[in-house]
């Protein structure tokens, strides 16, 4: 028997529990998957139950994706650079933080075959996700800036919603909790900036955000919470997985259904 967790702050809405037992179903392996809703101080704790295999791996959500850090050994390459971690698990004994919200949103990116060549790309957000987004397209050569309202986080990178509005953005993409289940009618943009543009919003619940609602076209975050959460199993199972179509309807039931 496997033991996972999801490590987090208020999470008793998370799909990952159903999610990791339709992978687990789907490889034919006996897993239990908790919601460990802790404080800070409750962290270490669980690093100490992973270090003696109570606990064969941890996802890892708000608000620790950053502040697990000081408690891991080794970070890879990717969750160094984003400087956030969402997936944690022992090898050779020591603690290694990943992230795989860079491969989810990456594959998002190709499962729905969004063209970047050429367009003015905008982040909604400054935290963990939007971070994952920036690195996947900086990446992938393209220079994307981060839109924030804290006037004090605004660099060569990262501008107001004020000076969003004077320019001209093709792509919008939303990290940013604004729209989620129950406040479905939120967004964080006005209507008569996104009716003519294209917006990604990671919101997957529900999933016809309000600000999709209003775009031209656009995709939700159902692609890239399943791909994360793939990607994360296979780190902890050394197993493959491929997304067919028939995984994909059972993980978007699991998502969708309340």
């Amino acid at each position: 028997m496997l033991r996972f967790g999801l490590i987090g702050k208020n999470i008793s809405y998370s799909k990952s529990p159903r999610i990791h037992h339709v992978l687990a179903n789907h490889l034919k392996l006996d897993i239990t998957y908790d919601l460990l809703d802790v404080d800070q101080n409750g962290l270490s704790l669980l690093i100490n139950q992973l270090k003696t295999h109570d606990y064969h791996g941890f996802n890892v959500t708000q608000p620790y994706k950053q502040k697990i850090i000081s408690l891991i050994d080794v970070l890879t390459p990717k969750a160094k650079r984003i400087n956030a971690v969402n997936t944690v698990y022992l090898k050779d004994g020591l603690v290694i933080g990943d992230n795989t919200d860079y491969d989810g949103f990456l594959g998002l990116l190709k499962r729905n075959h969004i063209d970047l060549k050429d367009k003015d790309i905008y982040i909604l957000g400054t935290g963990g996700a939007a971070q994952s987004v920036y690195y996947v397209l900086h990446d992938m050569d393209f220079k994307p800036f981060y839109v924030t309202r804290d006037p004090l986080k605004v660099d060569e990178k990262t501008i107001t919603y004020d000076t969003l509005y004077q320019r001209h953005a093709d792509i919008i993409i939303q990290t940013t909790p604004v729209g989620t289940y129950p406040h479905i009618h939120e967004s964080i943009l006005k209507k008569a900036y996104v009716k003519d543009k294209m917006v990604v919003d990671l919101i997957y619940n529900p999933l016809e955000t309000q600000m999709l609602k209003d775009a031209k076209s656009g995709v939700n975050g159902l692609d890239m919470l399943m791909l994360q959460a793939i990607e994360s199993f296979m780190i902890w199972t050394h197993k493959k997985i491929e997304l067919t179509d028939e995984l994909y309807q059972k993980l978007k039931e699991v998502i969708t259904h309340e």
